[in-house]
């Protein structure tokens, strides 16, 4: 209405109103201000809740990304445990088996030793009994010679003597 009264007013000067825009509105009992007061404060409303909505929306998902996170984190915190303790675990066999294999090489050169010392000992025992031996045999053989020579010196001068004597 407002532009059809303009624009014949503005035609008879010679205007021709193609469109036009109200920039303010004003009337002296205010009644356009309480005409858009409800309608704002319904959009304020609505806005308020909206608002409210997406807080709760947003804090729902931040709780459920926290709690995926933790989810996350337990089980990469458990797997990380695992592979610690298969980790150890096998640490410790292979400990086990390697100090095994220590032990049993410790042995076997103490073994090994105790088995050379046994030889040797063997061999010096059989050197000493060759040594007796030898020495029995040498002590045989000064007993023999002794003999004889009591026998040149001693007893056929004697026997020769003693004949002597019984033939005069």
């Amino acid at each position: 209405k407002v532009f059809s009264v303009a624009s014949s007013d503005l035609f008879s000067m010679g205007i021709s109103v193609i469109s036009y825009t109200l920039k303010d509105i004003k009337d002296d009992v205010g009644y356009l201000a309480s005409l858009g007061q409800a309608r704002t404060a319904q959009v304020k409303r609505d806005a308020l809740i909206g608002e409210a909505e997406a807080k709760k929306d947003s804090t729902i998902a931040e709780a459920r990304a926290e709690e995926q996170r933790m989810e996350a984190k337990l089980k990469n915190d458990t797997e990380i445990a695992q592979s610690r303790r298969d980790y150890e675990l096998n640490k410790a066999q292979y400990d086990a088996e390697v100090n095994t294999a220590k032990a049993e090489a410790e042995l076997a050169y103490s073994l090994q030793a105790a088995k050379v010392q046994a030889r040797i000992k063997n061999e010096e025992m059989q050197v000493k009994v060759v040594e007796r031996q030898q020495n029995i045999a040498i002590q045989e053989q000064e007993i023999l010679r002794r003999e004889k020579e009591l026998e040149s010196k001693v007893r056929a001068p004697a026997e020769a003597e003693k004949f002597r004597l019984e033939m005069i």
